[in-house]
């Protein structure tokens, strides 16, 4: 079976089970993993082999990038300090602590597989946590930790298995030598982040590209900032998030309003596809994987499997518990307010750390071989391993983690910020009074500035007045729906009876879909 062919299926496949996770109200990442793996154990079926390099160089670049373009640099900037502390301090931990209880408890492992096998199963994945708790109210400044989070630490995580593997191969571990080469990788990575991106904001600028090739322009700014970086031997994870952090925040003023509707709905397209099959990609490799397992029972590997995520959720538990009783003990000396507000929130921040993707294709790029020929040591208990510690984390942690919010009984965040109806009646206003200094200005004196005028007056009024009943939000958006299906009844009558230009009609459309959009988000 050809490759392309084994997508369609899995597509197909993903959407059957976007269906029934609809109805028995199961998150998808978590069913496609688990369906994954069903299918994976069923006798006769073409095994799916999932090559790292396709899921670093396909996979990783645009989920990163897509993460980090919606990244708001100012809200990233107030979070950075705990972000940090978990993406570097947490993996460095994490591969630590992983390491001294592989030695203690499995037969065979030295300190250097064991911080290998730490170094991979660190970096947790927020894309499935994200997916369970978008639809819970948990609070904005947890989500954006956890997002911020997984910017940075599948950078930490994978240049710790990069000088681990180069430890192993050479048979000695330098302290200096590994922190030089940390920095080295995380610098360059950052560097070529910045010339990328300054690069692709350059050529936007200039080029005046159609709005098909600058969303065209944005995919190669994401995998462009990866390739490079990686063949300089430095992050391309780092590079990546650069890249993207930067044009993230100069695309308001950069982009018109077709080009970022385009390329919004070509990236979501994106998005949902690749996270869709990563994660029912992960649930098929375990046939891989057992045809290379050592000679141990499946139940002694399970057991160890079982042991190792234990070690992980405590390690993030003890972790993120004591390094906010320090930080709050600080900030109470230094009279400033906690990171957080409430011994809950850091309860839900510590118990999500489902991991994903990255561990997986790092799992999988372990060399067969040393340099002198040898048998990487411990190889394939460490893709068991790792592979029970994500299948472990995704499916039971994410299954309990909204039974967790219920029992901490969490409740919806009030936000400070202005609300859409304050943002929307602010920006009629400022739209008002430049219109008047326009006018008065030019001194123009006609009816359709007055028009104008009367109509910014009214759309004041109207947020000012905004329905705040759930009875009068529904009728409104019932009577506004009907509004629109009439639209579309017309131009389709128009187009059956060949009255309107085909290009004229889907523009119209368009236009129909943007205000049945906008219609959907304001009342409903």
């Amino acid at each position: 079976m050809h490759a392309i062919e084994i997508v369609i299926l899995l597509l197909v496949f993903v959407l059957l089970l976007a269906l029934v996770g609809n109805k028995l109200k199961i998150v998808l990442p978590l069913l496609l993993t688990c369906a994954g793996l069903g299918v994976g154990l069923i006798p006769g079926l073409p095994v799916v082999a999932l090559e790292p390099s396709v899921v670093l160089l396909v996979f990783l670049p645009p989920i990163l990038y897509g993460a980090a373009w919606y990244t708001h640099w100012f809200s990233f900037k107030q979070i950075l300090e705990p972000v940090l502390v978990l993406a570097l301090g947490l993996v460095l931990v994490t591969s630590i602590g992983v390491a001294y209880v592989s030695v203690w408890f499995i037969p065979g492992f030295t300190l250097s597989t064991g911080f290998l096998l730490g170094a991979i199963i660190s970096p947790p994945d927020a894309v499935a946590a994200t997916a369970v708790l978008k639809k819970l109210p948990v609070p904005k400044k947890v989500m954006a930790v956890l997002e911020g989070e997984s910017l940075i630490n599948d950078a930490s995580a994978l240049v710790a298995f990069q000088l681990s593997i180069v430890a192993i191969s050479l048979g000695q571990f330098d302290v200096q030598t590994s922190i030089s080469r940390f920095l080295l990788l995380s610098a360059g990575g950052v560097g070529i982040g910045l010339a990328v991106g300054c690069g692709s904001y350059y050529l936007h600028k200039i080029g005046h590209f159609e709005t098909a090739l600058e969303t065209v322009l944005t995919f190669l700014t994401a995998y462009a900032s990866f390739i490079i970086a990686e063949k300089l031997h430095v992050s391309g994870v780092l590079a990546t998030v650069t890249a993207g952090l930067i044009m993230g925040q100069k695309q308001s003023k950069l982009h018109t309003p077709e080009m970022r509707i385009q390329a919004v709905a070509v990236w979501d397209f994106v998005q949902v596809l690749l996270h869709s099959l990563i994660f029912i990609l992960i649930g098929l490799q375990l046939p891989v994987i057992i045809r290379h397992l050592p000679q141990q029972s499946l139940p002694t590997l399970a057991g160890y499997s079982f042991l190792i995520t234990n070690a992980i959720v405590a390690i993030r538990f003890l972790y993120i518990f004591g390094i906010d009783a320090i930080s709050n003990f600080i900030r109470r000396k230094l009279q400033k307010q906690p990171i957080f507000s409430s011994k809950k929130h850091t309860a839900i921040l510590a118990f999500t750390g489902m991991r994903g993707v990255v561990s997986l294709a790092a799992a999988f790029s372990i060399p067969v071989t040393l340099v002198d020929g040898k048998d990487f040591p411990n190889r394939d208990m460490i893709l068991f391993i790792s592979f029970g510690t994500i299948f472990f984390t995704l499916v039971v942690q994410g299954f309990l983690l909204p039974y967790l919010v219920k029992w901490l009984k969490l409740d919806a965040e009030k936000s400070a910020r202005a609300s859409l109806s304050q943002v929307r009646s602010q920006m009629a206003k400022a739209v008002a009074i430049h219109l008047r200094r326009v006018i008065a200005t030019q001194k123009i004196q006609t009816s359709t500035a007055e028009k104008i005028m009367d109509w910014y007056t009214h759309q004041i009024q109207l947020h000012a007045k905004a329905a705040d009943t759930v009875e009068e939000k529904q009728l409104v958006a019932t009577l506004l729906t009907e509004v629109m299906q009439a639209k579309r009844n017309y131009l389709h009558s128009l187009r059956m009876a060949n009255k309107i230009e085909p290009e004229l009609y889907h523009q119209l459309e368009h236009e129909i879909d943007l205000e049945a959009y906008a219609t959907q988000r304001k009342w409903t």
